[in-house]
């Protein structure tokens, strides 16, 4: 069985920080909090919370006694998540790996801007510069939320203290028209369900690799040794709404090398992935490959990457009609094997980006029963 794999890609902008203050909450992306459908019919919405940092800037310890995060709407709270003195100390057994991983791939924290330069990591007592981080926590909830509400207790000088930050929670999802870019029966490998890696990173949280697959259940023929056995290998892609043209790669040669051997167990074939990944992030557009951007206004940008070198037939620059033909589909970047990654963002950058979701005007679900959001594992009928 071959695996999907996707650019690890991520993440937004932050709020300034007021330096005076003597501790702070800091989110990663700070301008909203976006949810994604469960079940549609049901109005079932999932919501992966934003990175959340704890921050004490004073010369006095600051110590996190409970984390709150509560969910409102309309003024009214509805969900709430405690994490208490166990939970906090098993957030700070994270730091030192947080902190490695901010330093070899910081743009899965925002740059510097959550952890900015000279913050430590640790916990729960935090000395002057020391930080906490939570993440991936998860809600699922009926309807609708409107705000991210963080309060943490702590204490200073053996007095109680309290910090509070909000942040807004949006169900909304883009009301521009858009196109599913490849035509005809595809198979979304990995969508926003949170199963699959791209909901976890923030770019990337509701894109799309999209494949085929042949009469055997598979997406290649013979032993996919070769990107000609895959049946989406050279597929026409297309632009998913009219736009500008402000990023086009093509020039990206494909290594046959990295797809998975024949016997090949899984765990192998994924430590030789990572080595490459690797190198491929020293490159600005090593993991998109050959790739497209469109800037479609409204602070909406379109990436299509992976494509085939020498396909891309849109230049930085041109206006392009929903529906343009923008290449085809390949394996370059950081690709396991023939795939189009497709994802919103509400930046121009496919790596400083935030992920937005999308639904598409000319699509059918297999066996849905009516019209729902894209999840991982879905075959898509397009027209």
């Amino acid at each position: 069985m071959r695996l999907l794999f996707v650019t690890l890609v991520l993440i937004g902008c932050l709020r300034d920080a007021d330096a005076s203050d003597a501790q702070e909450i800091r989110f990663c992306p700070a301008d909203v909090a976006r949810t994604y459908p469960l079940d549609s019919r049901a109005r079932v919405q999932s919501l992966l919370l934003p990175h959340i940092a704890v921050i004490n800037h004073a010369d006095a310890p600051f110590t996190v006694n409970a984390i709150h995060l509560e969910l409102i709407k309309g003024g009214q709270l509805l969900d709430t998540r405690h994490l208490n003195a166990a939970d906090v100390q098993r957030l700070a057994g994270n730091s030192a790996e947080i902190e490695a991983l901010a330093r070899e791939a910081s743009f899965m924290f925002c740059g510097t801007e959550l952890i900015a330069p000279g913050i430590k990591l640790a916990g729960p007592v935090l000395h002057a510069n020391e930080g906490l981080v939570v993440t991936n926590e998860v809600f699922a909830f009926n309807r609708e939320r409107d705000t991210l509400r963080v309060r943490v207790e702590g204490t200073v000088a053996g007095k109680g203290a309290e910090l509070s930050a909000t942040l807004p929670v949006t169900s909304k999802i883009s009301k521009t028209d858009w196109l599913f870019p490849v035509r005809g029966v595809s198979y979304v490998g990995w969508g926003a369900s949170l199963h699959t890696a791209h909901r976890w990173v923030l770019p990337e949280a509701y894109a799309l690799d999209i494949a085929r697959l042949g009469g055997s259940g598979l997406t290649y023929r013979g032993e996919g040794t070769r990107f000609s056995d895959y049946y989406a290998y050279g597929t026409e892609i297309y632009a998913a709404a009219a736009g500008k043209v402000i990023e086009s790669v093509s020039d990206v040669s494909e290594d046959a090398t990295l797809l998975q051997r024949p016997n090949e167990t899984t765990e192998a074939y994924f430590a030789r992935v990572h080595e490459n990944q690797a190198k491929l992030m020293e490159s600005q557009n090593g993991p998109m490959g050959n790739h497209v951007i469109i800037d479609h206004g409204n602070h909406e940008y379109s990436l299509y990457a992976h494509m085939q070198p020498g396909s891309v037939r849109v230049r930085a620059g041109e206006s392009v009609a929903a529906g343009a033909l923008l290449g085809r589909l390949g394996s370059s970047g950081n690709s396991t094997e023939p795939h189009l990654h497709f994802q919103l963002c509400a930046g121009s950058s496919a790596l400083q980006c935030n992920g937005m979701p999308v639904s598409f005007s000319n699509i059918r679900v297999l066996w849905a029963e009516r019209d729902r959001a894209l999840q991982s594992g879905d075959i898509v009928i397009a027209k």
